[in-house]
């Protein structure tokens, strides 16, 4: 025999089961009501208080200072944050010997500049004040431009002893008249040569000025010039030769050209 049952029967499983629930969920809240109640009696209690009379004012702002202070003192704010910064980055500073100036000299020839970058920070907050910092990647903006200082390296040189007394006038002469003819200067451009250095020297590479400085065969002013031909330009005289015939063939062009001036005005 089969039949359906639309409520359960008093002390039924189903109505059991429906007690139960209820029960446990009774027994939570008394749990609940009785934790609440504890905390009550000791927080009043601890500050003096009867738990089950009614406070007064005065009363319950001491009993929320002792026992909510301390949750509140926990609740503190932490913040980590990036900052990012920007660096000045210092140029540095290279000195260059420069030979065509005087030694002991120093000129700025290239002024530094300084670069920036741009640095980031991993920054820890506690109650908005700055509690730590570690540093993160850094980006340059603007490389630094170094300062370049030439310093001066170039020294006099030493001129060599003025050799006196005559020279071999012939021997010179024939060296003179070979290195002409390599420029071609032959024929009447040698006989003005020979005329002008006759003048000057008489082909004698130990002829020196005293008041002007004048030297050698080509009577160099000051002797010294001829250094840019060789370092003997005081005695040899195919470095005198040599640095007479450029000189003559860059201010005048021709031996003669530098005749005529000489003849004209004493001097070439």
């Amino acid at each position: 025999m089969s039949y359906s049952r639309t409520s359960p029967a008093p002390g039924g499983r189903r109505e059991s089961r429906t007690k139960t629930r209820f029960r446990r969920r009774t027994v939570v809240t008394v749990g609940a009501g009785v934790a609440l109640t504890a905390f009550a009696v000791g927080s009043f209690a601890s500050v003096g208080v009867n738990a089950f009379a009614t406070p007064s004012k005065t009363e319950a702002a001491v009993v929320a200072n002792e026992t909510l202070a301390p949750i509140e003192a926990a609740a503190t704010d932490i913040q980590v944050v990036t900052q990012t910064e920007e660096l000045t980055l210092d140029h540095g500073s290279v000195k260059e010997d420069d030979p065509n100036s005087d030694e002991g000299t120093e000129k700025v020839v290239t002024e530094g500049e300084p670069g920036t970058a741009l640095v980031s920070y991993e920054v820890t907050l506690k109650d908005g004040v700055e509690v730590e910092r570690s540093e993160g990647m850094t980006v340059v903006v603007d490389e630094p431009v170094d300062e370049v200082v030439a310093i001066g390296t170039k020294t006099e040189p030493v001129a060599p002893a003025i050799p006196r007394g005559v020279s071999n006038a012939g021997t010179n002469r024939a060296i003179g008249q070979e290195m002409a003819a390599a420029r071609g200067w032959s024929g009447d451009q040698w006989s003005c040569l020979n005329a002008l250095w006759t003048k000057e020297s008489n082909w004698n590479s130990n002829a020196h000025n005293s008041s002007s400085g004048a030297h050698g065969i080509p009577q160099s002013l000051p002797g010294s010039k001829m250094a840019s031909h060789g370092a003997d330009w005081a005695t040899n005289p195919a470095t005198q030769i040599s640095w007479g015939l450029s000189y003559i063939s860059g201010r005048y062009g021709t031996p003669c050209a530098a005749w005529g001036h000489s003849q004209s005005v004493g001097w070439y």
